[in-house]
């Protein structure tokens, strides 16, 4: 519980330190949705050793966890989001 406080802790600095405000944008919203890319990333992250419980489609609490993780470790936006910066960061979607 404590290391959820810290990692929700430490989101949430450092999108309060981003510039401009976060905002969904219509892809993140259809990636959010979509229970195929959500296994990618859980596959993703369980291979990079970030996500350890099943791989199962559902954007969770553990996913979400292992995203902020990742994210962080990465300097990677923290969002809640699948957005497409972490979708070509774990090698899932490519840069357009």
């Amino acid at each position: 519980m404590k290391r959820y406080l810290l990692l929700t802790g430490v989101a949430f600095s450092l999108a309060v330190c981003t510039e401009g405000q976060v905002l969904p944008t219509e892809q993140s919203i259809t990636y959010h949705a979509n229970p195929p890319v959500v296994r990618k990333v859980q596959i993703a992250l369980r291979n990079r050793g970030y996500y350890h419980k099943d791989v199962d489609g559902y954007l969770g609490g553990a996913t979400g966890i292992a995203i902020q993780r990742y994210q962080i470790d990465h300097s990677i936006r923290v969002i809640p989001l699948l957005d497409p910066s972490l979708l070509i960061s774990l090698g899932i979607a490519r840069e357009h």
